[in-house]
């Protein structure tokens, strides 16, 4: 409920008159990246997985739009291709499909609407919100295995109860920018990159420090305890409390493609027109 208020609070910046608000949708095609535990480099081009989407725009006037979309991508990275010897040595992997709603406002610093013969091109902003569902997995035994249902950092056990299992719909903040031009009469191309600051820090399912695997056993099996320690030079005593993760920081992910859009609208606004609302 409170991204839909904050998306509805985003669209109520933007007035102006209904008859000549112009609409579209579209397709968008692209990749999706990940910054976190795992991997600290937002573009790093060895994670990087396909991505699509569809999106509906309504323009309220040559300047700002409101736009709405569904993205569905992966996100994935490995501590086997980690820089630094620590991360190589924790030796922890994942991958995790991202499906996405999400609300956005764009700033044209052109004029631009896809429905207008006079649009040419635009550089433009964005800002908004977006709620996903996400699932990290990680391979064991030739087998992928969902592993927020493991607790694999002691999550909802009996030795751990301040450790709570994290939510696989959640939400996070989106912006990030792009270019827009007219192909066509009445379509558009839109190449663009946003990034979005979560509210999780576990998309990969790495946050905290090592927890009892003798605990993480008895509760939830061998495979549970065998995923939440992979380090490949163990203590003999293991790695209870140390640092596997970062909690002092969150997910992020990232989408970059192209979006093909048709307006849908034979009219457009030829000016900045005041004071009336509607989204669909």
């Amino acid at each position: 409920m409170r991204l839909a208020t904050l998306a509805f609070l985003f669209s109520l910046l933007i007035v102006t008159n209904t008859r000549s608000q112009s609409r579209e949708m579209g397709l968008m095609l692209g990749a999706m990246g990940y910054r976190g535990d795992l991997d600290p480099t937002m573009y790093d081009t060895r994670f990087i997985d396909p991505a699509l989407g569809i999106l509906y725009r309504r323009s309220y006037s040559n300047h700002w739009a409101f736009k709405t979309g569904i993205n569905y991508g992966k996100i994935h990275a490995d501590d086997a291709e980690a820089d630094n010897q620590w991360e190589r040595n924790r030796n922890l992997h994942f991958r995790s499909s991202i499906l996405e709603l999400t609300s956005q406002v764009e700033f044209n610093f052109f004029p631009y609407q896809t429905a207008s013969p006079f649009s040419k091109f635009s550089p433009y902003l964005f800002f908004g919100v977006s709620a996903f569902h996400f699932n990290p997995k990680a391979e064991i035994n030739g087998s992928w295995v969902k592993l927020q249902p493991l607790g694999t950092e002691g999550q909802g056990t009996e030795l751990y109860p301040d450790r709570k299992r994290y939510g696989r719909i959640t939400g996070s903040f989106v912006y990030g920018g792009g270019f827009k031009f007219k192909v066509m009469r009445r379509f558009g191309v839109m190449i663009e990159t946003g990034v979005r600051p979560t509210f999780t820090d576990y998309l990969d399912d790495v946050s905290s420090t090592y927890a009892d695997p003798l605990a993480i056993r008895r509760e939830y099996g061998k495979t549970a305890s065998a995923l939440s320690d992979r380090s490949l030079d163990k203590d003999p005593g293991g790695n209870i409390g140390r640092q596997r993760g970062d909690r002092r920081l969150r997910d992020w992910y990232v989408f970059t493609g192209v979006q093909i859009t048709y307006t849908l609208s034979k009219k457009y606004i030829d000016s900045c027109q005041p004071f009336r609302i509607k989204l669909w």
